[in-house]
């Protein structure tokens, strides 16, 4: 008697990010015997958040900074969901879909990325969600950014950058080099600039934020209205965009997931990105 086929197991892959579109690229030539693989992404392309810099600065085309995701998944029997995830039980091993519907899993991989969470935001800084341009998703960035860049045609346009971290500084450089006849404002915080970084690399930072003409504002955003930013000292910032490129947070779904996590809302890993709780 021939015995029984034995079910396959379910590795769902959450997110199209950076190493999951690795895996994707190399499943067609090297495929897991056994598995039936589910990818669940919301947008048909994976935009590298490494290139919108150079993007904003009109070094390149939207579509030079995209991987399409289509053409990983040929030859690969790979089933592909465009949804997002809203919710997750991990000892359930099931993942939430935003329509509603709910998938069961032996293995999940998470890719997702961070997010910039608009209720966190909106609470310090009144206003953001109505008239902030939010750096995340970067997808809807991107389609949004070509619209600032043809104002800026028509008139010079008042550029405020919130957010004194890596990607505040990138993006400030970035319009200044890509708006040139427009006025750009970096607000950093009650921090310093690159307040990340050691104080060589800071002032180094300074200097180069100086030379592009960028002014600096040591002052928190803590509010925004149309045409203006409101800053904690009670000055007002006149501001026809308002880029909102704060630090990014952990989707809200990981909160309630059963997994460990880490003081800021992320997943606790090992020294080989696993779940500290559900290896």
């Amino acid at each position: 008697m021939t015995a029984p086929a034995q079910p396959q197991k379910q590795l769902v892959l959450l997110g199209a990010g950076h190493a999951h579109v690795h895996v994707l690229s190399t499943l067609a030539t090297q495929p897991l015997p056994g598995v039936q693989i589910t990818l669940i992404a919301p947008y048909p392309r994976q935009l590298y958040s490494g290139m919108v810099p150079g993007f904003v600065a009109g070094h390149y085309a939207l579509e030079d900074c995209v991987i399409p995701l289509e053409p990983l998944l040929k030859n690969t029997g790979i089933r592909w969901l465009t949804r997002s995830a809203t919710g997750l039980d991990a000892n359930a091993r099931t993942v939430t879909l935003d329509d509603g519907s709910s998938l069961s899993f032996d293995w999940l991989s998470v890719n997702t990325g961070p997010v910039q969470d608009r209720d966190q935001i909106e609470q310090a800084m009144p206003g953001a969600r109505e008239h902030g341009l939010f750096v995340r998703p970067i997808e809807t960035f991107g389609a949004l950014w070509p619209q600032v860049a043809d104002m800026a045609k028509t008139r010079a346009l008042r550029v405020a950058v919130i957010g004194g971290g890596a990607a505040g500084i990138e993006l400030a450089m970035a319009i200044r080099h890509g708006l040139s006849s427009s006025s750009v404002t970096l607000v950093t915080g009650a921090a310093a600039v690159a307040a990340n970084y050691a104080p060589a690399v800071q002032q180094r930072v300074l200097k180069a934020l100086k030379r592009r003409n960028i002014t600096v504002l040591p002052d928190l955003a803590v509010g925004i209205q149309a045409g203006e930013v409101l800053l904690g000292c009670g000055a007002r910032l006149a501001c026809d965009v308002p880029l909102i490129a704060t630090g990014a947070q952990a989707p809200s779904w990981l909160g309630s997931s059963g997994l460990a996590l880490t003081g800021n809302g992320f997943i606790a890993v090992d020294a080989c990105q696993r779940s500290t709780s559900h290896a």
